[in-house]
């Protein structure tokens, strides 16, 4: 039978108190969060879960019994936002936005364990382009192989990514995955479930597993040369630019075409550092490479008028977007 997670619940000064000692020592943090649709346009955050590293000690800090004393929280904050403290996180994408929202702190450091796994396809499994292409006819919302195929340009270095169940399952680690019967209640009730107080108690459990699950899965990255001290720096600054896309492009609704996908936002993985332009899709800064582009010649003249990465987004769910060409400013 398998143990039940150990966790410490936080709704209190004394015990985050407690709780910031402990984490004070700890040169990596796992980070997870619980809530209502965290990331988009009505979205709210109910709980913030930090584990040491391993998972050893793990806290459910209860974000709205806590917002009374949210002033108190300061050296809780120092730590989240000390670019020596390693935050270990999956998707950081809506905790980053979520926690920036509520407390006003910059997470820093971040190494994005789902980053982490794209990276690893082609650098240690060595998995051929085609794997990559064929990924997007799995899952939720596939798309025929022979679109993609006809779509090469259009397809060329985007990511599809994998969940995290999906990657435990991969790895076939000895841990038990998500809960079944919470994601049953996920689906029957709603993400609101977070917001109801008192939680009940397998609610918060499944919160601190979470952390289990992220620190089983660096345990594994590092066992298998994925997370080495050598790629982690470039896995940092990627992971960082990962946080900053939702930033930088905003809380949407839910249903909103353009909206978190199972697709890698382009200008991640590099650091573009050439003129950028705005996608009218996901209102995000990229470059020119991130667009279908017409050239005459070798010289662009035209580019999309959304990026690649949304184009397949509404691809994925059967929506026809306009595509405009918007002619290319030339280069000072």
């Amino acid at each position: 039978m398998d143990t039940p997670t150990k966790f410490v619940y936080c709704n209190d000064l004394p015990s985050v108190a407690y709780a910031t000692r402990i984490l004070a020592h700890s040169p990596v943090l796992i980070i997870d969060c619980e809530g209502r649709n965290i990331g988009a346009l009505d979205g709210a955050l109910s709980l913030m879960c930090i584990g040491t590293e391993r998972a050893e000690q793990i806290f459910v800090f209860d974000v709205l019994a806590l917002r009374p004393f949210k002033h108190r929280l300061f050296p809780l904050f120092c730590i989240l936002a000390n670019s020596a403290v390693k935050k270990v996180m999956w998707d950081c994408r809506n905790d980053f936005l979520e926690i920036l929202s509520e407390y006003d702190v910059m997470l820093t450091s971040i190494v994005d364990l789902q980053l982490a796994e794209v990276q690893a396809r082609t650098t240690v499994k060595k998995e051929r382009d085609f794997q990559r292409i064929v990924r997007f006819t799995w899952g939720s919302r596939p798309l025929p192989l022979r679109m993609v195929k006809q779509n090469s340009e259009l397809f060329m270095g985007v990511h599809r990514l994998l969940g995290m169940d999906g990657c435990i399952r991969q790895a076939k680690l000895p841990t038990v995955g998500k809960d079944p019967e919470v994601v049953a209640m996920h689906k029957a009730a709603g993400s609101s479930i977070w917001l109801d107080r008192p939680l009940p108690p397998k609610l918060l459990a499944y919160a601190a597993h979470d952390i289990e699950l992220i620190g089983a899965l660096y345990e594994h990255f590092k066992e298998s040369s994925w997370i080495t001290p050598a790629n982690e720096l470039l896995l940092v600054a990627q992971s960082m630019r990962y946080a900053y896309s939702l930033f930088h492009q905003g809380r949407v609704a839910g249903d909103d075409v353009f909206g978190p996908c199972a697709v890698l936002p382009l200008d991640v993985l590099s650091d573009s550092r050439g003129h950028k332009v705005p996608c009218y899709g996901c209102h995000r800064m990229q470059s020119l490479s991130c667009y279908s582009v017409r050239k005459q010649g070798k010289k662009p003249q035209t580019r999309s008028n959304i990026c690649r990465t949304c184009q397949i987004k509404a691809l994925m769910r059967e929506t026809k977007y306009p595509i405009i060409w918007v002619a290319i400013a030339p280069q000072m």
